[in-house]
């Protein structure tokens, strides 16, 4: 999809048409389309784009603090280093979107779909992502701290090289996830799935695993550093610990 430049003067118009369309139900006002619009450093802050199609738009290094993206369309989206503090991104379309490096502190993308999405280096303090799905995204050296990611999907994603301290991932399905040499802290994964995970040469440090199905999870050369596995399922008989990881 090929960008096109839009100015302050026309965003801001598109922003308050939306607004109209969206008080009235659609009687007044227009719905955004954005898509494809290269809004590269643009000052969205405290925008409500809710349900706006912003398909294919380049918002890197974008200021989205406390923005209102719920139910939008951003498939295949740019917003590498842009900033989504305090925003609102429920139930948005984020498949193949790319936001590595962005800064989605205190935001809420519960019930979002990340399918496919770009996340390397990107920072996640105090976020929510609860029953957000994960499938085949790419998280490589993600910090995910003081974050909910309870019931999410992250089946076949790339942790690796992530820091996940003082988080919660109850519930949450990391089959086929690769977590190698992540770093996870303090954390509650309670009643997780790590069918067929890798978490070889990880760390692992006051976390609970408990009643979390481990079954042929790589624990190769992981430390682990009380770590609780009670009541946690394996394929053989033998836990992290007593391979003397």
């Amino acid at each position: 999809m090929a960008s096109r430049k839009i100015d302050k003067k026309e965003l801001a118009t598109v922003i308050q048409e939306h607004l109209k369309w969206l008080e009235s139900k659609g009687d007044i006002g227009k719905k955004a389309d954005l898509s494809g619009c290269d809004l590269t450093c643009q000052n969205l802050q405290q925008a409500n784009l809710e349900s706006a199609n912003l398909e294919g738009a380049i918002l890197c290094k974008a200021n989205l603090r406390t923005i209102n993206l719920t139910n939008a369309n951003l498939r295949s989206a740019s917003l590498e280093g842009a900033y989504i503090h305090w925003g609102i991104v429920q139930g948005a379309n984020l498949k193949e979107a790319s936001l590595n490096k962005a800064s989605l502190h205190h935001a809420n993308f519960s019930n979002a779909d990340l399918t496919q999405a770009q996340m390397k280096n990107s920072y996640s303090h105090y976020t929510f992502f609860n029953d957000t799905i994960f499938k085949a995204a790419n998280l490589q050296g993600a910090s995910l701290r003081f974050s909910e990611m309870n019931y999410a999907n992250m089946r076949g994603a790339n942790l690796s090289y992530a820091v996940i301290a003082a988080s919660k991932m109850l519930h949450t399905d990391l089959s086929d996830t690769n977590l190698s040499f992540s770093t996870i802290t303090m954390s509650d994964l309670e009643n997780a799935i790590l069918r067929n995970s890798k978490l070889n040469h990880s760390r692992i440090i006051k976390t609970s695993f408990k009643n979390t199905d481990c079954t042929g999870t790589d624990f190769n050369d992981a430390k682990v550093e009380s770590g609780d596995f009670s009541k946690a399922i394996f394929s053989s008989e033998t836990s992290p610990e007593q391979e003397g990881c």
